[in-house]
C-alpha cells in the first residue's frame, strides 16, 4: 500500500509541476521526483511528513514562478548532496552541470569546515553569492527554499524558530525586495514577524479580524464609485481592493507611534489596465473623483525601480476622509510586481547581464573575494541589503536607489567611482553642499568635481553603501602601497647617507633586485617599506659593497609593521626614521605623544605618518591596516609639545599655583589660558617636556593644588 501511496503521489506532483509549466520536460521530472523519492526514503521532517514534501513544494513554486527545467531540477534536487550519500557527480551526469551547479550553490558549507556556526553561516552566504552573480536562478530557488521552510516553521522548537525567522527578515526579505518578488516579499515578512513578535502579530490579527466586515465594507464603499466612474467614461480594467500585510501595518504604527485604529491608509486598490497610456488616464479619473496628497504620488512607470518594478503610486482621499492608496499597472507590470526578477530573467540573461540586479550581484561577489573575514562580509550583506531606502534623481532624470541616510558621497559612487573618488560637493535644488550632505528622498542632485581631489580616511565615516566603502576602501590601500613605497625609498635613502655613500658608490639597481629577491626597484622600495626587510639586512648589503661606517642618529623613532609577532625578533627588526624626515612623521596634535608614552603609527595616504597615543579616541576612524607599530629611540633628547587642560575652582590665586609649579618643573612654557564661570574655571597650558615621566610628575603636582579638579592631556 505504502508503494502504491508513494508512485500515485509521485504521478500527482509531475501532473501539478507540468501544468504550472507546461514547457517543463516530463521525462526529466519522472526521472528526479522518482531519484528523490530512493534518495529521501526514511527520512522524516520535524512534521512527520516524508522529507520529499520539502522538495515537492520548493519545485511548485519554482513552477508557478515558470522558471525552466533546470532549475526545477534544482529545486527538487536541492537537498540530495546534504542530506543523502549522493554526490554533485551522480547529479550532474543524470541531470546536467547546469542543475549541478545550482545544486552546489544552495548546498551549506559544512560545520566540520567551519569552526563556528557563525563563521559557517557566512562562508555558506559568500558561496550563495558568489554563485548567484554567476547565475541568478540560484536566488529563486534559495527563497522558494527558504519560503517553504517558514510555511512549515510551527514544527521546529520555539528558539529555533525565532533564530530562523530573525534571518528570514534580515536576509531573504530584503533580497526578495531587490529581486522584485513583492508576493514572496509579504508573505515572508509575515511569517517571520509572527514568530519574532507574536504578541503584536497576534494583537493586530485580532483587530483585523474584528473590523473584517467593517473593511470588507469600506473597500467596496471605494470601488464602488470608482467602477460607476470608469463604466460611464467606457474604460475597461480590472479593479482589485486589499488590506495592507501585518509586518506591513506594524511598521506604520511604530513609525507613526499609534495603534491600529489610528491608521487609515491600510487599504490599498489596484487597477490593472492594458497599455501605459492607459495607466495615466487611469489616474486623471481616480484623481477627479477624489482629492490627491501631492507627497504621497509616485510615477514608477516613467522612473522604474531598478528592480524592474514599474506602477503609478498614489494616495487620496476617499470616503470618511479615509487615505487610500491606489497603484496603477499594466498587465506586464502586474506580473513583475508578482514575480519579480523571475518574470524576465531568460531575457536578461541572455541580452541584458548589465542589470541592476545583476550589477548588484557582481558587487557583491567581487566585494567577497576581497573580504578575507566571512562574518565581515556578513556585516556588509546585512547593510547593504536592507530595503528601507530613498529614490534620488540625476540631472537626467534617471533614479538611483540608495539606502536611508546615504550621503552626496554615495550618490557619486553610485554614478561612477571615478566621479566618487574625485567628488567636491553637490548641487541639490541649486543649492551647493558639501560631500557629507545626507540626501532626501525625491531630490535631484549634481555632483561636482575637480580632478585634484583626492579622498580622505574619513570618508569611510561618511558613506553608508558597500559600492563607496569598496571603492574608498580599494583606492585607500592603493594609496598605502605608494606610501610604503615612498617610506621604503626614504629608508633605503637615509641608509646611504647614514652610510655616507657617495653617489658613484650606490649599488645598481640590478645588484639590489638580485640580492633580496625584488622584481624591480618599486617591488624592493614597497617590501621595505611595509616592514619585509630587516635593516640588518640592509645594513649588511651597504657593507659587503661599500667599506663605510654607519653614523647613529639620536633622532629617531623605531617603525614596525602590525601585525607582526613581537615575539619574532627576526621579524622586527627596526626601521630607523628620522625626527626630521623627508617622509613627514607628524606627531598628531589630538593626543600630542611625549617620549615614554605607548605610541602607534598611522599611514596616511597623501600625508605621511601620524604618531598618536595608543588610547587616542581618533585612531577609532582608521583601518588597521594603516597602522605602523612604532618605539620611542631611547637616545631621544628633543622636545615634545604637550597640551594641559585643568578643571578647577574659581579660586583667586589658583592661575599663580598652577604657574609657580610649571615655572619649577624647568619646562618651556608656550601657552595658557584662563577662563572662569561663576563656580568653576578651566586653565590650559602648552608646554614642551621631554619624557612622559617629566609630564607626569608635572601633572601630580598641579593636582595637588587646592582647587584643582582634574588634569587632563589633551
Amino acid at each position: 500500500m505504502e508503494t502504491i501511496s508513494l508512485k500515485s503521489n509521485q504521478e500527482h506532483i509531475i501532473e501539478v509541476l507540468i501544468r504550472k509549466n507546461p514547457e517543463l520536460d516530463e521525462t526529466l521530472l519522472r526521472t528526479a521526483v522518482t531519484f528523490i523519492a530512493e534518495a529521501h526514503k526514511g527520512q522524516y521532517r520535524k512534521s512527520g511528513m516524508p522529507y520529499t514534501e520539502h522538495p515537492y513544494e520548493v519545485a511548485k513554486i519554482l513552477a508557478d514562478l515558470r522558471l525552466d527545467i533546470s532549475s526545477v531540477l534544482a529545486g527538487l534536487l536541492h537537498d540530495v548532496v546534504e542530506d543523502t550519500p549522493h554526490t554533485l557527480e551522480e547529479i550532474s551526469t543524470k541531470f546536467g552541470t547546469e542543475t549541478a551547479f545550482m545544486v552546489d550553490a544552495v548546498t551549506k558549507i559544512s560545520a566540520v569546515q567551519k569552526n563556528s556556526k557563525s563563521e559557517q553561516k557566512a562562508e555558506t552566504y559568500r558561496k550563495l553569492i558568489a554563485a548567484m552573480a554567476k547565475d541568478p536562478r540560484v536566488i529563486m530557488i534559495k527563497i522558494a527554499d527558504r519560503l517553504h521552510n517558514m510555511r512549515t516553521l510551527r514544527y521546529m522548537k520555539p528558539e529555533k524558530r525565532k533564530i530562523i525567522a530573525q534571518e528570514t527578515l534580515d536576509i531573504y526579505v530584503p533580497l526578495t525586495h531587490r529581486f522584485g518578488l513583492y508576493r514572496f516579499k509579504s508573505e515572508l515578512e509575515d511569517l517571520s514577524f509572527q514568530y519574532i513578535n507574536p504578541d503584536e502579530y497576534k494583537k493586530i490579527v485580532d483587530s483585523l479580524l474584528l473590523s473584517k466586515e467593517d473593511r470588507e465594507n469600506y473597500i467596496k464603499s471605494v470601488i464602488g464609485p470608482l467602477q460607476i466612474k470608469l463604466a460611464l467614461e467606457d474604460f475597461d480594467c480590472i479593479i482589485q481592493g486589499r488590506t495592507k500585510n501585518i509586518y506591513s501595518i506594524y511598521n506604520k504604527m511604530i513609525n507613526r507611534s499609534c495603534q491600529i485604529d489610528d491608521i487609515f491608509d491600510i487599504f490599498a486598490i489596484r487597477i490593472i489596465v492594458e497599455s501605459i497610456p492607459e495607466c495615466y488616464l487611469a489616474l486623471g479619473y481616480v484623481h477627479n473623483l477624489w482629492t490627491p496628497l501631492q507627497s504621497r504620488f509616485k510615477d514608477y512607470i516613467a522612473t522604474p525601480k531598478p528592480n524592474l518594478y514599474q506602477s503609478i503610486h498614489t494616495t487620496v482621499i476617499g470616503p470618511e476622509n479615509k487615505m487610500v492608496e491606489v497603484q496603477i499597472r499594466t498587465k506586464d507590470m502586474d506580473l513583475t510586481a508578482e514575480k519579480g526578477f523571475a518574470a524576465h530573467w531568460a531575457y536578461k540573461l541572455e541580452t541584458q547581464r548589465s542589470g541592476e540586479e545583476l550589477g548588484w550581484l557582481e558587487r557583491m561577489a567581487k566585494l567577497q573575494s576581497e573580504i578575507s573575514d566571512s562574518v565581515e562580509f556578513l556585516e556588509f550583506l546585512h547593510i547593504d541589503l536592507k530595503p528601507e531606502g530613498i529614490t534620488v534623481f540625476t540631472p537626467k532624470g534617471d533614479s538611483i536607489e540608495l539606502p536611508e541616510g546615504a550621503s552626496v558621497l554615495d550618490f557619486a559612487f553610485a554614478i561612477h567611482t571615478e566621479l566618487g573618488l574625485h567628488c567636491i560637493g553637490a548641487k541639490i535644488n541649486e543649492k551647493v553642499v558639501g560631500v557629507d550632505k545626507i540626501i532626501q528622498n525625491g531630490e535631484t542632485v549634481h555632483i561636482l568635481k575637480s580632478p585634484k581631489q583626492e579622498p580622505s580616511p574619513e570618508w569611510l565615516e561618511l558613506v553608508k553603501t558597500i559600492k563607496a566603502k569598496q571603492e574608498l576602501r580599494r583606492w585607500m590601500r592603493t594609496s598605502i602601497i605608494q606610501q610604503a613605497k615612498l617610506l621604503g625609498k626614504e629608508i633605503w635613502e637615509r641608509e646611504l647617507r647614514l652610510f655616507k655613500i657617495q653617489a658613484q658608490e650606490i649599488p645598481s639597481n640590478e645588484d639590489i633586485c638580485r640580492y633580496f629577491g625584488a622584481s624591480s626597484m618599486d617591488d624592493f622600495f614597497s617590501r621595505l617599506g611595509q616592514g619585509e626587510m630587516p635593516l640588518s639586512d640592509l645594513e649588511r648589503f651597504i657593507e659587503t659593497k661599500t667599506s663605510a661606517t654607519r653614523s647613529k642618529n639620536p633622532y629617531s623613532l623605531k617603525f614596525f609593521l602590525f601585525p607582526k609577532d613581537k615575539k619574532d625578533d627576526k621579524d622586527q627588526m627596526p626601521i630607523l626614521i628620522g625626527h626630521g624626515s623627508n617622509l613627514l612623521i607628524h606627531f598628531a596634535s589630538c593626543c600630542s605623544p611625549i617620549p615614554g608614552e605607548p605610541i602607534v603609527g598611522v599611514l596616511v595616504p597623501k600625508r605621511g605618518i601620524d604618531v598618536h597615543n595608543t588610547n587616542c579616541k581618533t585612531l577609532e576612524g582608521f583601518s588597521s591596516k594603516q597602522f605602523l607599530a612604532v618605539e620611542w629611540n631611547a637616545e631621544l633628547s628633543d622636545s615634545f609639545k604637550t597640551n594641559l587642560l585643568i578643571n578647577t575652582e574659581n579660586r583667586q590665586g589658583i592661575t599663580i599655583d598652577v604657574l609657580t609649579v610649571l615655572t619649577k618643573s624647568n619646562i618651556f612654557l608656550e601657552k595658557m589660558t584662563v577662563s572662569s564661570l561663576k563656580y568653576s574655571g578651566r586653565i590650559r597650558v602648552v608646554f614642551k617636556a621631554f619624557r612622559k615621566e617629566q609630564v607626569d610628575t608635572i601633572m601630580k603636582n598641579i593636582e595637588k593644588i587646592p582647587g584643582v579638579k582634574e588634569v587632563i592631556k589633551s
